[in-house]
């Protein structure tokens, strides 16, 4: 359950506007996953300074920051969590003054509540800063918005890996066929990578990619970062019994039963899994348009305060639905064989992600025959919060990782 991936925004730094008309139309095959339906410019980065000084702001370093970038907001076909027919948006950030074909890196952000504090949508927040980070040194970066935010309809399946995975992939495809319209082209070799909730949908993209026949982009390397890989197991147990913050899984817990409901029916009805007063207001608070600051307002401090009997024992005994919702979130690292070098990331004693996922990622890893590096950077966190920092402390890593990788 997990994962606050939103910080407070910090000011934008000063962007240069797109003319309003700078728009684009998507292409022939209006129905196919993948076409773009608009395309617009929302920023220009022209210089190294800028992009250093955006950013410093949120703590990130700027030591491989080479180009200047701009970025653009797509929208683009894809599928819901049913397979039907819907749309979504992402943010893509490409160096400026790059020559030749680009190659790709997908970033999975951490998890948001408030649907325009997605990365295309706040292009200058702590997520799609992240993203930036890549593409200023030199690759085209892709962050999805995920389904129902950003630009997309309807409400975000949170921890839904699946259709995170999905309208990844289908963010390339878009991508790819945009392009050419700005004189520029991909790659076929994609970097994946992402933060908290993003790190499992870094690894879903990577199982797609490997077991996808309809594309041209085929795994180069996958970096995942401070996951909640399972929740049944580790991350659960960890946010009863303390080990996780309270106010994080209480909050989180609450976001991620509403939405488990919305898609399995979980509960008939919010007071019998969240105690009065709380029960009338979780199914509002986490439709989209309000934010984790409102939601954490809106209840307690503890689980144990928040939660029913039985919707305490919904998470200690999952129930048939909540099982099936629980084997949609836990499926990044399990009963698949990665095809490319892989690594993972953690910041020990973050004090939102249990520990414990990113060693049983490994295992699961290890059960297929693949040995995969686990680094743990909580020595390099310098800011209040390991969980945040571990992305910042595990992005230069993960930028010279695949930066060596590309030459190749």
């Amino acid at each position: 359950m997990l994962l606050l991936g939103a910080v407070p925004a910090d000011p934008a730094v000063a962007a240069t506007a797109s003319p309003a008309g700078d728009l684009h139309p998507g292409g022939q095959h209006a129905q196919g996953r993948g076409t773009v339906v608009s395309a617009e410019r929302i920023y220009t980065l022209p210089t190294v300074e800028e992009v250093s000084a955006s950013l410093e702001e949120h703590g990130f370093g700027n030591d491989q920051v080479r180009y200047g970038v701009e970025g653009y907001r797509l929208v683009y076909r894809t599928v819901d969590t049913d397979g039907r027919p819907t749309t979504a948006s992402g943010l893509l950030i490409l160096p400026l003054h790059r020559s030749g074909a680009l190659t790709p890196v997908t970033y999975g952000h951490g998890s948001e509540l408030l649907r325009t504090d997605a990365p295309s949508t706040d292009p200058h927040g702590f997520d799609a800063t992240a993203a930036l980070g890549y593409a200023a040194s030199g690759f085209a970066t892709l962050a999805p918005d995920y389904l129902g935010m950003g630009k997309g309809p309807g409400t975000h399946p949170y921890l839904h890996v699946r259709s995170a995975a999905d309208v990844t992939l289908d963010m390339l495809r878009a991508a790819d066929g945009y392009l050419p319209t700005e004189g520029r082209t991909l790659r076929s070799k994609v970097f994946a990578t992402g933060f908290s909730q993003g790190g499992g949908v870094a690894l879903g993209l990577g199982r797609n990619l490997r077991e996808d026949d309809g594309t041209r982009f085929r795994l180069g390397a996958m970096a995942a970062v401070s996951g909640a890989y399972d929740l049944r197991r580790v991350q659960i147990p960890a946010m009863l019994e303390g080990e996780v913050a309270a106010k994080p899984a209480t909050v989180s817990s609450a976001y991620a039963l509403a939405s488990f409901n919305r898609l399995h029916d979980v509960y008939d009805d919010p007071g019998e899994v969240f105690r009065e007063p709380y029960a009338p207001k979780i199914d509002e608070l986490t439709d989209g348009t309000h934010s984790y600051q409102e939601l954490a307002e809106a209840t307690p401090e503890t689980l144990q305060e928040l939660l029913t009997p039985h919707g305490e024992g919904l998470l200690r005994e999952p129930n048939e639905a909540m099982s099936r919702a629980l084997v949609e979130t836990d499926n990044a690292c399990t009963g698949w064989r990665p095809q490319a070098p892989t690594r993972l990331y953690f910041a020990g004693g973050d004090e939102q992600a249990a520990n414990a996922n990113t060693p049983f990622c490994a295992r699961a890893f290890a059960r297929q025959g693949v040995d995969v590096p686990v680094q743990d950077v909580g020595a390099e966190v310098t800011g209040p919060s390991l969980h945040f920092g571990s992305q910042i402390a595990a992005q230069p890593h993960i930028t010279e990782w695949f930066l060596s990788a590309s030459r190749h």
